[in-house]
Protein backbone atom coordinates (compact mmCIF):
# COMPACT_ATOMS: atom_id res chain seq x y z
CA UNK A 1 0.00 0.00 0.00
CA UNK A 2 1.37 3.38 -1.28
CA UNK A 3 1.67 6.22 2.14
CA UNK A 4 0.30 9.48 1.12
CA UNK A 5 2.81 12.49 0.44
CA UNK A 6 3.46 14.41 3.25
CA UNK A 7 5.61 16.46 5.02
CA UNK A 8 7.95 15.30 6.69
CA UNK A 9 9.97 17.05 10.04
CA UNK A 10 12.84 16.37 11.73
CA UNK A 11 12.07 17.88 15.41
CA UNK A 12 15.59 17.54 17.87
CA UNK A 13 15.12 20.77 19.43
CA UNK A 14 13.56 20.61 22.98
CA UNK A 15 10.21 21.81 23.65
CA UNK A 16 9.64 25.55 24.14
CA UNK A 17 13.01 26.38 21.95
CA UNK A 18 12.28 29.02 19.18
CA UNK A 19 13.08 26.32 16.22
CA UNK A 20 10.55 24.01 18.12
CA UNK A 21 8.08 26.75 18.05
CA UNK A 22 8.63 27.49 14.54
CA UNK A 23 8.48 23.84 13.40
CA UNK A 24 5.24 23.36 15.15
CA UNK A 25 3.43 25.80 13.62
CA UNK A 26 4.77 24.58 10.08
CA UNK A 27 3.51 21.22 10.87
CA UNK A 28 0.32 22.64 12.05
CA UNK A 29 0.03 24.86 8.79
CA UNK A 30 0.91 21.43 6.72
CA UNK A 31 -2.16 19.39 7.11
CA UNK A 32 -0.63 16.24 6.62
CA UNK A 33 3.08 16.53 9.01
CA UNK A 34 4.79 13.32 9.64
CA UNK A 35 7.18 14.18 12.93
CA UNK A 36 10.21 12.42 13.60
CA UNK A 37 11.34 13.13 16.60
CA UNK A 38 14.89 12.71 18.02
CA UNK A 39 17.76 13.81 20.74
CA UNK A 40 15.87 16.19 22.89
CA UNK A 41 13.23 16.16 20.28
CA UNK A 42 11.77 13.53 22.53
CA UNK A 43 10.94 15.62 25.46
CA UNK A 44 7.90 16.54 23.30
CA UNK A 45 6.32 13.67 24.12
CA UNK A 46 5.72 15.04 27.58
CA UNK A 47 4.12 17.83 26.21
CA UNK A 48 1.13 15.55 24.86
CA UNK A 49 2.34 16.27 21.06
CA UNK A 50 1.57 12.96 19.79
CA UNK A 51 -2.40 14.20 20.83
CA UNK A 52 -2.53 16.63 17.99
CA UNK A 53 -4.86 15.44 15.54
CA UNK A 54 -3.06 16.50 12.28
CA UNK A 55 0.57 15.13 13.38
CA UNK A 56 2.06 11.86 12.59
CA UNK A 57 4.62 11.18 15.53
CA UNK A 58 7.92 8.83 15.44
CA UNK A 59 10.32 8.62 17.93
CA UNK A 60 13.94 7.27 17.93
CA UNK A 61 14.05 3.79 20.54
CA UNK A 62 17.53 4.81 21.88
CA UNK A 63 16.54 8.74 22.26
CA UNK A 64 14.01 7.90 24.07
CA UNK A 65 15.75 5.12 26.15
CA UNK A 66 18.57 7.70 26.94
CA UNK A 67 16.10 10.02 28.25
CA UNK A 68 13.95 7.70 29.84
CA UNK A 69 10.98 9.12 28.37
CA UNK A 70 7.99 6.52 27.23
CA UNK A 71 6.19 6.54 24.23
CA UNK A 72 2.02 6.37 24.28
CA UNK A 73 -0.13 4.25 21.97
CA UNK A 74 -0.19 6.89 19.32
CA UNK A 75 3.43 7.36 18.96
CA UNK A 76 5.39 4.96 16.43
CA UNK A 77 8.77 3.67 17.05
CA UNK A 78 10.51 2.27 14.93
CA UNK A 79 13.24 -0.49 15.11
CA UNK A 80 15.38 1.54 12.79
CA UNK A 81 14.18 5.27 13.17
CA UNK A 82 17.04 6.65 10.74
CA UNK A 83 16.35 4.07 7.95
CA UNK A 84 12.64 4.53 8.07
CA UNK A 85 12.97 8.74 8.03
CA UNK A 86 15.34 8.30 5.26
CA UNK A 87 12.67 5.93 3.03
CA UNK A 88 9.60 8.36 4.06
CA UNK A 89 11.60 11.46 2.50
CA UNK A 90 12.69 9.59 -0.57
CA UNK A 91 9.78 8.06 -1.11
CA UNK A 92 6.78 9.44 0.36
CA UNK A 93 7.69 13.44 0.82
CA UNK A 94 6.58 16.74 -0.32
CA UNK A 95 8.62 18.84 1.52
CA UNK A 96 11.14 17.97 4.64
CA UNK A 97 12.12 20.32 7.39
CA UNK A 98 15.05 19.78 9.93
CA UNK A 99 15.17 21.94 13.14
Amino acid sequence: MKKEQSDVFLLTKPPFSPRSELCLKLAARSGKARIYLAGDGVYHLLTGIEEQPEFKIYACKEDLEARAVRAGDKVTVPDDFYLDFIEDIMEHCRHEYAF
